[in-house]
């Protein structure tokens, strides 16, 4: 994404503060842990969503860069707590932090950063403490309903988006809240932008399922086909379980092949009604767009939107 100045300024502001915040402790493993993902990169896709909903009211706040820097905290500790669930061995071109360091530190190290994000919430004060602890809870039930799921080709596909909007969009509605709140937007402008979030995360998700099946590893940092093999049915999957029952026998424990399991998504479309779905969660956030000023932030979260589509092109999800 090409960020305007006033984006990119702020970016700088927020990754200080992340690096700030998450070594802050006297003792080198908890910094070099905690700092871990931080330094592997990132595209910082929800603190940015908080700096350009700021500009929806009175923009430049300390405490937008607080929020900023709290909600991308949360997300990197579910990352930690999600690699360890998962087994994930990479994250963003690095070793996670489980396999660099174990269980036990990548889990309190997570804790960690959730504790983190949760004092800088604090010091923004207002709403935010409420908006993030809300957002929390979410992505824990969500994460708590898939793995009550997992291994399991029935769930349906209404059930899949029940849990990715806890598990993965409550933070995007959360970034998009916490713009709006901290720069005293108004209550109209507040309630679309976080419809816009809340839309833009289950696309997100979606687009990102599509990748661990056809994505390029050197770009998305991860190797494919990881949810897969973990039994982790996310779309695509369900959706080519539901029109072909030959696909549950390869789901089976120790089989879950990408060779063999990615061919049947594809012959039965699963991939390109997925991205279908995922154009259509745009589609909603974009309508929550449109009811509101002309202005270049707008056009900012128009560009974030146009962005995770274009992770995927219709070709690959065909």
């Amino acid at each position: 994404m090409n960020s305007p100045s006033w984006l990119a300024d702020d970016l700088v502001r927020v990754e200080e503060l992340l690096m700030e915040t998450a070594s802050a402790s006297i003792y080198p493993l908890v910094q070099e842990a905690s700092t871990h993902l931080i330094k592997a990169g990132g595209k910082r896709l929800r603190p940015a969503l908080v700096l350009a909903t700021s500009r929806s009211g009175e923009a430049g706040r300390e405490e937008t860069d607080l929020g900023a820097a709290a909600v991308e905290l949360l997300h990197l500790a579910s990352l930690y707590h999600d690699d360890v669930i998962d087994e994930t061995l990479v994250r963003r071109g690095a070793p996670s932090v489980h396999s660099k360091w174990g269980n036990e530190v990548a889990i309190l190290a997570g804790d960690f950063l959730f504790a983190s994000g949760s004092l800088l919430g604090a010091q923004a004060g207002g709403d935010v403490p409420r908006i993030l602890a809300r957002a929390l809870a979410d992505v824990c039930e969500g994460q708590i309903a898939e793995t009550e799921r997992l291994g399991d080709p029935t769930r349906s596909a209404s059930q899949y988006v029940e849990t990715i909007r806890r598990k993965t969009a409550a933070l995007f509605r959360a970034s998009c809240e916490l713009g709006a709140t901290t720069s005293g937007a108004d209550p109209t402008l507040h309630s679309r932008l976080a419809d816009y979030g809340e839309n833009l995360g289950l696309a997100f998700q979606m687009v990102d399922d599509l990748l661990d099946f056809v994505g390029d590893p050197k770009i998305t940092g991860k190797t494919p086909g990881t949810d897969l093999k973990e039994g982790v049915f996310t779309l695509p999957v369900l959706i080519a379980s539901q029109r072909d029952p030959a696909v549950a026998a390869q789901l089976e424990p120790g089989k879950r092949e990408l060779g063999v399991v990615l061919p049947m998504l594809e012959s039965t479309g699963a991939l390109e009604a997925t991205y279908e779905q995922a154009q259509h969660y745009i589609g909603l956030a974009l309508d929550a767009l449109s009811q509101l000023p002309d202005a270049e932030w707008r056009s900012v979260l128009i560009t974030i939107s146009e962005g995770v589509l274009a992770q995927v092109t219709p070709g690959a999800a065909a």
